[in-house]
């Protein structure tokens, strides 16, 4: 699944709501793990994993 085809997806599971405002909640999410890692080193979501800022580095 690319970005494109994320936020077609968030956008059907929040009602319909538009495109480019399901656009800005991908890219939030994204933008407040990236301030997480960089402020704490990890960030840690329920069932999906913890990420470290070591494992941004590998890529």
């Amino acid at each position: 699944m690319n970005k494109t085809q994320l936020v077609k997806r968030v956008a059907k599971k929040l009602d319909g709501i538009p495109s480019k405002l399901a656009n800005r909640a991908v890219d939030a999410v994204f933008e407040s793990i990236a301030e997480g890692l960089q402020e704490d080193g990890i960030v840690t979501i329920g069932k999906w994993g913890t990420y470290s800022a070591e494992d941004m580095q590998t890529e």
